[in-house]
């Protein structure tokens, strides 16, 4: 892959984002805030589907290996512009399109086999099963987490960078949709900035899940050790995780829409969106950085750097954390 299948995709990122916008605005295709938004004024939703089109069409150019399933799986993951568009799917009608499109990759994909710590090596239908709801599970997580200006975007470009540096090292056949997906996200993020013009929408958010839990099971599947293609997008995970388990102990209904993210607490407490999103990323940096180191064979430097990232995620944890009464809820 050569530099000019990523500045195809960076500027195609860019010019479908901002015919979009233009669009979305012609057509109010807009996100109302409510009592729920960290926005304040009436957004455009359909970026993702610039990060989408820019992904696929970098694929197409540099012959993209496992594009097909890709292209396959994406179609299904499109339907999700009517929660865009036409209102909320509802939590049903998402995670049903989310395994569709999850059963698909999985059916089209050529996985052998992944060793996959505590459950051992997997092949076969174990190994069908744990690749659709890790699939499923990275989905949402982007999902959850995409709920302030630039977080995600921040998030995808540090992580695909990170991740095809890790596969440089002993799968550099697999680097490329990684950068692509950086590239493709860096020309909407260009929009997203605080105060977005444009939000990626569900579409946008799954599609970037999709695409990172496929180039991690592709990862582990190519030898490569699952803590290590897992800490680049460990710091979204540790959010997601820890809130549900928080409202889990608490017996609320972890489906409810809430707001106690630590990212959302952060908001709260007077954080901007830019501050975050630049948390979000100084941390993916450093997690990205370690798993490159580890994925070289290096112990020391890395475990400092793993180590500084979740402290700062212990930090804000520890900041925002307050009594059950306070909870800000809807």
């Amino acid at each position: 892959m050569n530099l000019s299948t990523v500045l195809v995709a960076l500027l195609t990122g860019w010019s479908l984002t901002a015919i979009l916008l233009v669009q979305s605005r012609r057509f109010k295709i807009v996100d109302e805030p409510n009592q729920r938004s960290s926005h304040t004024q009436p957004t455009p939703t359909l970026g993702g589907l610039a990060i989408v089109a820019a992904t696929l069409l970098g694929g197409w150019y540099s012959e993209l290996p496992g594009q097909w399933e890709l292209w396959i799986a994406t179609a299904a993951l499109l339907v999700l512009t009517l929660d865009d568009t036409k209102g909320p799917l509802g939590v049903v009608a998402k995670v049903a399109i989310q395994l569709l499109a999850a059963l698909l990759w999985v059916g089209m994909s050529d996985l052998s086999s992944i060793e996959v710590p505590l459950l051992g090596t997997l092949s076969g239908w174990p190994l069908s099963i744990v690749s659709v709801v890790w699939l499923v599970g990275w989905m949402n997580v982007f999902n959850f987490m995409d709920g302030i200006d630039a977080i995600s975007g921040s998030q995808a470009i540090t992580a695909g960078v990170s991740l095809a540096a890790v596969l440089s090292v002993s799968a550099a056949d697999l680097l490329s949709l990684p950068l692509l997906v950086a590239a493709a996200t860096g020309g909407f993020l260009i929009f997203n900035l605080p105060p977005a013009r444009i939000f990626m929408g569900d579409v946008g958010s799954a599609f970037l899940g999709f695409c990172f839990a496929a180039i991690m099971l592709r990862a582990m599947a190519a030898g490569i050790p699952a803590y290590v293609v897992v800490l680049p997008v460990a710091g979204y995970l540790y959010d997601s995780m820890l809130t549900i388990a928080r409202r889990a102990c608490r017996g609320e209904n972890i489906l409810r829409a809430h707001r106690q993210h630590l990212y959302q607490r952060l908001s709260q407490r007077g954080w901007t969106h830019g501050q975050i999103a630049m948390a979000v990323a100084l941390i993916g940096t450093l997690l990205g950085s370690a798993a490159y180191g580890f994925a070289r064979g290096m112990v020391g430097w890395p475990i400092v750097q793993s180590l500084s990232a979740f402290v700062m995620l212990l930090v804000g944890t520890a900041a925002t954390w307050h009594p059950r009464a306070d909870l800000p809820n809807d």
